[in-house]
């Protein structure tokens, strides 16, 4: 009976592996780097762990009073403090709060559109007062201090839909939009076109400053005040400044001259710090730097047999939250925080475990003031206050400090990344 059961464990770590491409094996694989050893940073299981605050927002007696039951809500900043906001709770803007030890709910421009809760695309907060959200064919931009909202038809095909929306210029109004659509001539349901447009939304109507049509297999990111569009069937990489006009970027530049050492999808670079993470290819997640006197070869992150994915910076720059999903147990994806800080050899400190679940694409979000980590899953909101803590010396120091300080003495008493010699 003990071997039937070793033997379907087996069978399930397989597939596990297989279905994740074997992300993380290749860390000592001459496919992965070239032949080349490479050192990770951190070890997922030595990770501290810090409880968040659990709420029972959406569901349960709460949920249900208050807003009929609502499980695996949509959340996204809000510039109000303290808070994050969803669209999906009686066809309002609801800002989730949390004063004290509690959690609240304030309705904005109830039933200001007809389908407030088909938006799926979320931005950072565009200005102190402003929120943009976007809805399969327009683009929504909420201003809470004057009470009103503006709406701007991108698309008016209905095979095409916003896929994907980043802030160009705010006070420009300024909007650079991915719109995708099934291409008409083709019997193929998969065969999928793309452009990205820069539009200018300073009036009552939509201005197209500039169109770049794309080819499929491609991935685009903001790093900094740059655009990038990567083609990840040939690696091919350009890079544009916000008016879509070719650019240069150092990260560019140490991708392409590491480009047979790395495999990636996307890019979450830091908003000020020059270093970025490159996740979701074959190999194992990397850092890449492009500071002064760092180290700019590609240095894996967690090594193998763990996957992380889906990292998002505070909006301070002073955190970095991402899942892992990994030995022993493929099973269970898990979130983590690492501090940032220039303190240390690669901007990122030790992980540290905050709750024994995931969140998917778009239903966790960052407050400020004070900033703390938001997730909704299932019947459950999650928070994790990383300001309000109690430690040593917190009338001298911030948390976020402390943490720094601590994690720096263990990697310099253990002698890790070049530290403590």
């Amino acid at each position: 009976m003990q071997s039937i059961i070793k033997t379907k464990q087996n069978v399930i770590r397989l597939r596990s592996v297989m279905i994740i491409f074997i992300i993380s094996g290749c860390l000592f694989s001459t496919n992965g780097y070239g032949g080349r050893k490479m050192e990770y940073l951190y070890d997922i299981k030595e990770a501290t762990e810090l409880k968040p605050q659990g709420f029972e927002a959406t569901g349960g007696l709460l949920g249900t009073k208050l807003f009929g039951g609502y499980e695996n809500i949509y959340l996204f900043p809000l510039p109000q403090a303290n808070s994050v906001g969803s669209t999906q709770m009686g066809n309002a803007i609801t800002q989730i709060s949390f004063p004290g030890k509690r959690i609240s709910f304030d309705r904005h421009f109830k039933n200001a559109v007809e389908d407030m809760d088909a938006g799926e695309v979320f931005l950072p907060v565009v200005s102190k007062d402003v929120i943009g959200i976007g809805l399969p064919r327009k683009f929504l931009l909420f201003d809470f201090k004057k009470k009103i909202h503006r709406e701007f038809k991108i698309t008016p095909s209905i095979s095409e839909t916003i896929a994907k929306a980043v802030i160009v210029d705010a006070r420009k109004n300024l909007f650079l939009f991915e719109i995708s659509g099934h291409s008409g001539n083709s019997p193929n349901p998969w065969d999928i076109s793309s452009s990205l447009m820069l539009m200018d939304l300073n009036g009552t109507e939509p201005k197209v400053v500039k169109e770049i049509p794309v080819a499929r297999y491609f991935q685009w990111y903001v790093v900094g005040d740059k655009n990038f569009l990567y083609r990840y069937k040939t690696q091919q990489l350009q890079v544009f400044n916000m008016n879509m006009e070719p650019a240069q970027h150092p990260l560019a530049d140490a991708i392409n001259t590491h480009k047979d050492k790395i495999s990636f999808l996307r890019v979450s670079a830091h908003p000020s710090l020059p270093f970025a993470l490159l996740w979701g290819g074959k190999y194992d997640e990397v850092i890449i730097s492009w500071g002064t006197n760092r180290l700019k070869s590609p240095v894996s992150f967690l090594g193998k047999k763990i996957t992380a994915a889906n990292f998002l910076f505070s909006p301070d720059g002073k955190w970095v939250v991402f899942e892992v999903e990994g030995e022993p147990d493929y099973s269970t994806k898990k979130t983590y925080v690492m501090p940032v800080s220039e303190k240390y050899p690669h901007y990122l400190g030790s992980p540290i475990l905050i709750v024994n679940t995931y969140f998917n694409d778009n239903k966790y979000a960052w407050t400020n003031n004070p900033v703390s980590f938001v997730g909704s899953s299932d019947t459950d909101i999650f928070r994790c206050d990383l300001e309000n803590r109690d430690f040593p010396g917190k009338d001298k120091m911030s948390f976020h400090d402390y943490i720094v300080q601590e994690d720096l003495k263990k990697l310099a008493k253990e002698k890790r990344q070049g530290l403590g010699k």
